[in-house]
């Protein structure tokens, strides 16, 4: 089980050996993932959903889009407080929102959190990888 960037990373690599093997052990790159931006946070997080626990994992953009034209942003039409990354793992669907730092949920993301837990989903916070492992491991052994 992986628990820790690590563990992921050396995951990643034997990934890499399956993948490629004509090509000698020390020739294969592990995987560079760490949590030291909420970027690489999310990029850790897709992949160990994805490829770890064999789920979907989708990367929701919300930020408005930039209009050379007008130089300026304009508004996304996606809906205020959408979980960062949208996930579906044996039928059940979570929302993980990615903080770093000091970063807070908004009242937006507190609304949405309860609209998907009041419909059967799960909801977390990852501030870290190992916390986000921590949290969603409780709720997947809490659910067997």
């Amino acid at each position: 089980m992986v628990r820790t960037l690590k563990e992921l990373n050396l995951f990643k690599k034997a990934q890499n050996e399956k993948l490629y093997p004509n090509l000698p052990k020390s020739a294969v790159t592990a995987g560079r993932f760490k949590d030291s931006s909420a970027n690489e946070l999310t990029k850790a997080v897709i992949y160990h959903f994805e490829e770890v626990l064999g789920g979907l994992a989708l990367r929701i953009n919300n930020t408005g889009i930039y209009d050379p034209r007008t130089k300026r942003f304009r508004k996304s039409h996606t809906r205020k407080g959408i979980p960062d990354i949208i996930c579906v793992l044996d039928g059940t669907f979570i929302g993980v929102e990615i903080k770093y730092g000091k970063d807070r949920l908004s009242q937006h993301q507190k609304d949405m959190k309860k609209e998907i837990e009041a419909a059967g989903g799960f909801y977390m916070v990852a501030k870290t990888f190992e916390q986000y492992v921590s949290t969603l491991n409780t709720f997947l052994d809490a659910k067997q």
